[in-house]
């Protein structure tokens, strides 16, 4: 009798944990689908909501940081004793563009120094500004002493840059400049040109030069 009380306890058990068991299947199996909804939602969430507007404000900040570091350096170059040596300055000092760099995401893909010469006062009909790229090529009407004096002169930037979101999301379909890959951007800077006198040894202008 002991031994059929024992056997019959055990079957009793077994039927109360299988019960148990598929009872709890269909809660164990609703959970799961919720937590594989969830993480989709977080996906989409931060594919096409929190990672946009991250890339939307990254780029604007490395923008005005990139343009101060290049009004910085336009400021610089307008300094030098003559345009040669700015011109040289920009052609071998590789500063500015590690200094962009650092910034994170932007690349230069090109820095082109001008000098802007602008009349003071001119008739409607006349020629305003004159843009020179080198040295030497300022015409004689234009230096400070010439028929169209006074003149203002500027040391001009024209930085070709390229910059990069904080996320650069891959979508092969329909490439979007800020989210899947980098913005082309063309900054200019300007700043007074400041050494206006003559060399004493060749009796030209140092703008000129």
């Amino acid at each position: 009798m002991q031994k059929r009380g024992k056997l019959y306890h055990r079957r009793a058990l077994r039927r109360a944990l299988r019960r148990g068991c598929h009872n709890r299947s269909p809660l164990a199996r609703q959970s799961g689908s919720q937590i594989v909804e969830f993480l989709a939602a977080i996906v989409l969430l931060l594919g096409f909501l929190v990672i946009p507007c991250l890339d939307l404000a990254i780029v604007p900040i490395r923008w005005m940081m990139a343009q101060e570091l290049i009004n910085s350096y336009v400021r610089t170059l307008s300094m030098c004793e003559t345009f040669t040596e700015s011109q040289h300055i920009i052609d071998s000092d590789p500063s500015l563009k590690i200094r962009l760099l650092r910034l994170g995401g932007v690349e230069v893909e090109s820095l082109k120094l001008a000098l802007k010469i602008t009349r003071v006062r001119h008739q409607q009909s006349e020629i305003q500004s004159l843009e020179v790229l080198y040295p030497g090529q300022i015409p004689s009407a234009w230096l400070p002493d010439g028929s169209f004096a006074p003149c203002t002169y500027s040391l001009d930037i024209d930085a070709k840059l390229t910059i990069a979101p904080a996320v650069v999301m891959k979508w092969e379909r329909m490439p979007v400049p800020g989210l899947t890959e980098p913005i082309p951007v063309s900054l200019r800077a300007s700043h007074e040109w400041m050494s206006l006198g003559l060399d004493p040894n060749t009796g030209k202008y140092f703008v000129n030069e």
